[in-house]
């Protein structure tokens, strides 16, 4: 598939030592290309990142630095970090000061920390770095909510859902 000027041939899970590609560059990934999980559909839309603090696999990520728009690490554990300040889900772990893309649109999975029913919207928890929970519907939510649980869930765990950052 031709990426700008270049033809993007490594996996999306690669993690590079070096700004491979300029960070904020994105990358659609076509329905027909997902072959990890035969259970997720559509494309995806993944961003390339720094990673400034680690990215856990399957981690919700914010924005680390409010001088840097594409420097990614977990999110902290807080309830409903706003949408604004988080910038996608780690589909794989990327280590500090390494480059990755991560998932800023479609399906995927990520950490759970209570249960989930199908058709939650999902949003940041203090239940933990990197994890999320149901909104509540308040008005705190409304600007919090980052996606959807296309599965239930009976505990902590991995949701599968769609999210869109952007």
């Amino acid at each position: 598939m031709a990426y700008g000027n270049r033809v993007k041939t490594d996996s999306l899970t690669t993690v590079y030592d070096s700004e491979v590609y300029p960070v904020g560059s994105v990358f659609v990934q076509p329905a027909d290309e997902l072959v990890a999980d035969e259970s997720l559909q559509g494309d995806r839309t993944w961003l390339f990142v720094e990673s400034d603090g680690g990215c856990t696999a399957n981690a919700l990520l914010k924005r680390s630095s409010n001088t840097a728009s594409y420097k990614a690490t977990d999110s902290s554990a807080s309830n409903a970090i706003e949408l604004m300040n988080l910038i996608g889900i780690a589909n794989h772990a990327i280590a500090t000061g390494k480059y990755g893309w991560i998932i800023v649109k479609g399906e995927t999975e990520v950490l759970g920390a209570v249960a989930v029913t199908n058709g939650n919207n999902l949003i940041s928890t203090s239940g933990g770095a990197g994890k999320c929970k149901p909104a509540t519907g308040g008005a705190t939510d409304s600007f919090a909510v980052f996606g959807r649980a296309i599965e239930t869930t009976g505990g902590a765990a991995t949701v599968k859902c769609y999210v869109d950052f952007r």
